[in-house]
């Protein structure tokens, strides 16, 4: 029976795959030109955050279409709240028409979340534990604690010759960080994780409030992708060393690298590609302070959060934040199957599906005497001893899933995702349902 499901579903997806290709040459997208919006009620749903309200509004300029579908300017704004407490204002700019020559982004945004999550640090040498979230032991909020971040990202690129850039800007991270709000979320009276991290010597006391830190970053970029936005052939290759002084006196100073690599195959034009995504993050020299340590550093956002590794920007169905480290790397890989082209209120959609699989691993440790001390001093001194440092051997983390994605004019990408963690270490399932393809 097994072995018939499957060859039908063989057959299912060479069918599908055949009428793609009988139709690929038959639709052609209409140019658009001037103003174009996708003006949306901020209506989503993460399985981390819960479910999301507000409204957001995104605007493409195309000029007198010559460009299409590449935008000239684009400006996209949100204001929105999740049911888990998250609250979002952004705003994102994004052209290569402002300043000659360069391409110029800046995302600025104010983000606090009521349940941020710490799962710990160093992949499987921390210890998660869904039972702690029960009732009858530490509560739900056991793995989270207060957030306020504001945030400002901002880039330049230029070309050097040929497909390679360089890329420089300034980004600003200011946090607030403390113990969530157990009596006002009516999680009870236990203490949290983050709590036990103060107390017992896994966060230094002088990190505990959180702080504000300015990064200098400056990169390389190789870009052959046909359409950034969506790509379907090409390849797109970042290399980003950041600085971030101490100001504050407090010994924060450190540099990281990042380098980020994506690449698309197509195999019917318009219809069916490949994509897939490799990605490190690595600890050069310095401290840096644990709530900096979940950001993955990018040249541009194209999500709220570029945080994790685990849930929706990094790893799906995995829990958030599960792998943090003073280095990791990542990989994601999809095939990207459009089901169906249509015209709607005057403009070009698609609907799309996306098979995939990620996975990640912590490839540097952070502070692990010290965690390990930490979890000495719990057994020996707390009442309650949740095992917060497990100590397991460190392997890759991996979970696989499926998704659908609804596009208009190329550009305003939904998107919805649902994943399952291999490893009950790493959670169960995860949905995710926002803005633009994950890569």
């Amino acid at each position: 029976m097994k072995k018939r499901l499957c060859y039908s579903g063989i057959l299912l997806l060479l069918h599908a795959v055949g009428a793609c290709a009988a139709h690929a040459a038959a639709y052609r997208d209409s140019v658009k030109t001037g103003w174009n919006f996708g003006v949306l009620p901020a209506v989503s749903f993460d399985s981390n955050l819960g479910f999301q309200y507000g409204g957001l509004i995104n605007l493409f300029y195309f000029g007198d279409g010559s460009s299409y579908p590449s935008y000239l300017h684009s400006i996209y704004a949100e204001v929105s709240q999740y049911t888990k407490g998250t609250t979002v204002f952004r705003t994102y700019y994004d052209s290569k028409y402002l300043l000659p020559g360069l391409r110029t982004t800046v995302d600025v945004a104010y983000l606090t979340d009521k349940m941020m999550k710490l799962h710990g640090f160093n992949g499987y040498q921390a210890s998660y534990n869904a039972g702690y979230l029960e009732k009858e032991s530490f509560g739900e909020g056991f793995y989270s604690y207060d957030r306020r971040l504001f945030r400002i990202v901002s880039g330049l690129q230029g070309r050097i010759g040929g497909r390679l850039s360089w890329a420089a800007g300034v980004d600003l991270y200011s946090y607030k960080t403390g113990a969530v709000d157990r009596d006002k979320l009516k999680l009870g009276s236990d203490s949290t994780a983050y709590e036990y991290y103060v107390r017992y010597g896994g966060i230094r006391a002088e990190e505990a409030d959180g702080g504000t830190h300015l990064y200098l970053k400056g990169g390389l970029i190789y870009d052959t992708r046909d359409f950034e936005p969506n790509p379907s052939r090409g390849l797109c290759t970042e290399l980003l060393l950041l600085a971030s002084p101490d100001f504050a006196g407090r010994g924060n100073a450190h540099a990281k690298l990042t380098l980020v690599h994506r690449q698309y195959f197509t195999f019917i034009p318009q219809r069916l590609s490949l994509a897939y995504r490799v990605g490190y993050q690595g600890t050069l020299f310095g401290s840096t302070p644990w709530y900096l340590q979940q950001n993955f550093h990018v040249l541009m956002l194209r999500k709220t959060l570029s945080e994790g590794l685990g849930s929706s920007s990094t790893m799906r169905g995995v829990v958030r934040n599960r792998i943090v480290g003073d280095g990791i790397a990542f990989a994601n890989v999809e095939l990207r199957l459009r089901l169906a082209h249509f015209r709607l209120f005057n403009q070009n959609w698609y609907i799309a599906t996306n098979p995939f699989a990620d996975a990640g691993v912590s490839v540097q440790p952070y502070r692990k005497a010290e965690l390990e001390q930490m979890q000495e001093n719990i057994n020996r001194y707390a009442v309650a001893r949740p095992k917060l440092v497990a100590g397991d051997r460190e392997t890759p983390h991996v979970c696989a899933g499926i998704g659908l994605q609804v596009v208009m004019n190329q550009n305003f990408i939904v998107s919805a995702d649902f994943g399952k963690a291999l490893d009950d270490r790493d959670g169960d399932t995860g949905m995710y349902v926002g803005l633009n393809y994950l890569f």
